[in-house]
């Protein structure tokens, strides 16, 4: 109850909560900080200021397997039984069972790569958990947009990262992923004295960013965006009649400190059932150790 009394006020109150929690934590996660300093430093990298980094196809080995096993998870979804999980979007539906990947799976290979867990880590300060992996299928729904198609931030963290991997071409009819920039996003913030679990329109932004200052992620299947969907304002699914349906891989990582995870829940990870003794300590403490 008590992270969910923070979890929804503004940046300041929220921070408090994520700052006891560090506090908290100190102790229990020293071998977090020594694997997180052992890291050797990576070609990716999130700028502070900007809160999300988009990588063309080719920039992941793993993007084009991932992208074949979004279109089998699509083909075999089942609308009637779909998987366990919080979204329930008539726009934007996970057709990915996670119970079904294992370490060999590409997205799971994608989410444990050294590189990748090397920029996520320097930009969170702290070795992440992997806290989902979902496939997004979003279609049209004739209705004027709400709730995640609206900007917004996620609650979950005061800071996250998610992963996308488009597994379909998208272009500006098919709902792309729109970012604001992290910089922009705290001026937004402030000016309309947001309080996450809001949705924000258009106008608002515009009147306080300015037209140009949101990017929409345009590009062909394999292209991927790492974004702080928590420091950055975003939307997506708003496709257009007509247009082809959009397909997602997404990826999330949280710090210890989410309001999600409460100490008795880091046990429940959902991809803690896949650490083995093999496996390096960074990876281990990835899936939940």
């Amino acid at each position: 109850m008590l992270a969910k009394a923070f979890r929804v006020r503004g940046t300041r109150v929220r921070r408090i909560y994520h700052d006891a929690r560090r506090v908290e934590r100190f102790f229990r996660d020293a071998d977090r900080r020594a694997v997180r300093d052992q890291l050797p430093p990576s070609d990716l990298r999130i700028a502070a200021d900007r809160g999300f980094l988009v990588l063309p196809p080719g920039a992941f080995v793993e993007a084009e397997a991932i992208v074949a096993d979004a279109r089998e998870a699509l083909a075999r979804f089942n609308a009637a039984a779909p998987p366990q999980g919080k979204n329930r979007k008539r726009f934007l539906q996970n057709v990915l069972d996670p119970s079904t990947l294992t370490l060999d799976s590409a997205v799971v290979r994608l989410a444990l790569r050294e590189d990748l867990l090397s920029a996520v880590t320097t930009y969170l300060r702290i070795v992440p958990f992997l806290t989902s992996i979902q496939v997004f299928h979003s279609d049209v729904v004739d209705d004027v947009p709400t709730s995640s198609q609206l900007y917004h931030c996620d609650g979950d963290d005061v800071t996250q990262v998610k992963v996308f991997v488009y597994c379909s071409d998208v272009d500006q009819a098919s709902g792309p992923l729109t970012v604001l920039d992290a910089a922009s996003t705290s001026t937004v913030q402030r000016w309309t004295r947001y309080r996450y679990r809001q949705r924000i329109t258009d106008d608002q932004v515009r009147d306080v960013a300015g037209a140009g200052d949101s990017q929409p992620v345009l590009g062909p299947a394999g292209t991927t965006v790492l974004v702080d969907t928590s420091r950055c304002f975003h939307f997506g699914s708003r496709v257009a009649p007509g247009a082809a349906a959009r397909l997602v891989t997404m990826i999330q990582y949280q710090t210890p400190y989410s309001f999600m995870l409460p100490t008795s829940a880091q046990s429940a990870l959902p991809f803690r059932r896949l650490i083995t003794p093999r496996l390096a300590l960074l990876h281990r403490q990835v899936l939940g150790e």
